[in-house]
């Protein structure tokens, strides 16, 4: 991955939670399959506490007091320029990081899938899921010894939602930033989203 896509990519994971708080009062777009689905435990309030004003966006000093890893990127999301970070250019960072990482698991399912069945063996899990090979048995849900697309997702949105309520570290050891990069992270290996 190059050093632009990394980029990138840590800037929107930082940017999720406070692009899930901006979609409270409006919540999903209709017809996405997060329809219905609130903000994660605690984005709204993160997003209050930043807006110190009150006046319902993010300026740059408001972040630049109480969340680095976004003022590191504002001006990248601040996608009309005006110094403001609204709950529109939230949830537009939000939908972007959701497809790219919904592209980058379907990429990985797709890789692993060896035979091409449409379907993940625990062989093929081992070789390249290892992830997901370590909780094959949690993960198959109907227990017929193959992981589909839809038992992948259904184990990582379980996974995601007990992380973001408990504030569990993230993988790899590393504590749950409090504030704007508090938020959600990329999975490796274990979504077909």
């Amino acid at each position: 991955m190059s050093t632009r896509k990394t980029i990138l990519l840590l800037g929107c994971l930082v940017m999720a939670p406070l692009a899930m708080a901006a979609d409270e009062d409006r919540g999903p777009p209709p017809g996405t399959p997060e329809q219905g689905l609130g903000p994660p435990p605690g984005a709204v309030e993160r997003w209050k506490a930043h807006d110190t004003d009150g006046d319902g966006a993010i300026s740059l000093a408001e972040a630049q007091a109480g969340a680095p890893g976004l003022a590191q990127n504002f001006t990248k999301f601040d996608a009309n320029g005006d110094g403001l970070l609204t709950r529109e250019e939230m949830h537009a960072v939000r939908s972007a990081t959701r497809e790219e990482r919904r592209a980058q698991a379907e990429e990985r399912y797709r890789s692993a899938d060896k035979n091409g069945d449409g379907v993940i063996s625990q062989e093929e899990a081992q070789a390249g899921m290892p992830r997901a090979a370590q909780h094959f048995g949690e993960i198959d849900a109907d227990g017929n010894g193959q992981l589909t697309r839809e038992e992948m997702r259904t184990a990582m949105q379980a996974r995601r939602n007990e992380r973001m309520q408990s504030g569990q570290a993230m993988p790899g050891g590393q504590p749950r930033q409090q504030g704007a990069a508090g938020g959600q992270h990329r999975q490796q290996g274990q979504t077909g989203k």
